[in-house]
């Protein structure tokens, strides 16, 4: 739970009590009650929000890696204290298994909020968006067991256009940020994240008797 959280459920019960002050005294304390709603209508949307998209996100995750792990979006209470500076990463456990769900980063997540939400963005991603989905497939084969990330990173941009149809874009929107991805963002990725391998018709290529690629 993050301080948001905690916030709303506060603001819901100095609510529920003065309700039941004003039942007891018949008097409302109408500043009082004013004050509460304006602060708890707004947060308890951008929680639900929030939650939505983490759920949604989840899913996706859950789905491709056909485990029941998920992703945790950072809290914005969380960066303060985080000192890493991934967009996501996922933990181990000593057999080499995933042992956490996948964990994106509060600006990754929010990326992703944004373009899960307008139809706009999702016809027309911003670059820090399409990277976002694409930390979301990557992250996601992490949750299968792949650790090494230049095969990480290989099996992604392989499934990216599925995990954006999954979050509400189009077949052509989908190979729209595939292409964009591929050409623009991974030949900039770091050597650990490239591989000869990962080129059409090579060890990673998995389907190479097609025309497809990525």
């Amino acid at each position: 739970m993050g301080l948001r959280t905690f916030a709303v459920v506060a603001l819901a019960a100095a609510l529920g009590w003065l309700v039941f002050r004003a039942a007891v005294t018949r008097r409302v304390p109408w500043i009082s009650l004013a004050l509460v709603l304006l602060l708890l209508v707004p947060l308890f949307v951008t929680e639900r929000q929030w939650l939505s998209t983490e759920n949604r996100l989840a899913g996706v995750a859950r789905s491709e890696a056909r485990n029941g792990l998920g992703v945790h979006c950072q809290r914005f209470g969380e960066t303060f204290t985080y000192a890493g500076s991934e967009l996501g990463h996922v933990e181990y456990d000593e057999t080499g298994a995933p042992r956490t769900a996948a964990f994106l980063s509060y600006d990754t997540c929010q990326q992703l909020s944004a373009y899960l939400g307008s139809a706009a963005d999702r016809a027309a991603p911003t670059l820090d968006e399409v990277i976002a989905v694409h930390v979301l497939t990557h992250e996601t084969a992490h949750l299968t067991g792949i650790a090494v990330e230049s095969e990480a990173e290989c099996w992604a941009v392989q499934r990216d256009a599925r995990t954006a149809t999954m979050l509400g874009a189009t077949p052509d929107q989908a190979a729209a940020l595939v292409a964009t991805y591929w050409t623009q963002v991974y030949p900039r990725m770091p050597d650990a994240y490239r591989t000869p391998d990962c080129a059409p018709r090579a060890r990673l290529d998995e389907t190479p008797t097609d025309s497809t690629w990525p």
